[in-house]
């Protein structure tokens, strides 16, 4: 079987998944997603770390980083929402 661009021989299962995720440029929105997602991790480490030494946690500043981490869900979600009206490329169709 061939490759249909460079007409070279096509790469075995494995090999052609690994070409095809180097390949792949992660989007803004997944960088932010997954620095929202290690903070988050990192924030509940630190909560856990502090009631376990004082006894107690700040809930106020809970309180505004999980409202901080929704709000920016919800830009994401307005982004991704705006492409997909606009007929981005990106909008969760398949093109062909």
């Amino acid at each position: 079987m061939t490759d249909r661009r460079t007409g070279r021989p096509a790469a075995a299962g494995p090999q052609r998944r690994r070409r095809r995720l180097r390949k792949k440029r992660r989007r803004t929105s997944q960088w932010i997603l997954l620095s929202m997602g290690l903070f988050a991790a990192a924030f509940i480490t630190a909560m856990t770390v502090i009631f376990c030494i004082k006894g107690t946690v700040p809930d106020t500043l809970i309180q505004y980083t999980l409202g901080a981490g929704g709000v920016e869900a919800l830009l994401l979600a307005g982004i991704k929402m705006s492409k997909v009206f606009a007929g981005g490329k990106n909008a969760g169709e398949k093109e062909e």
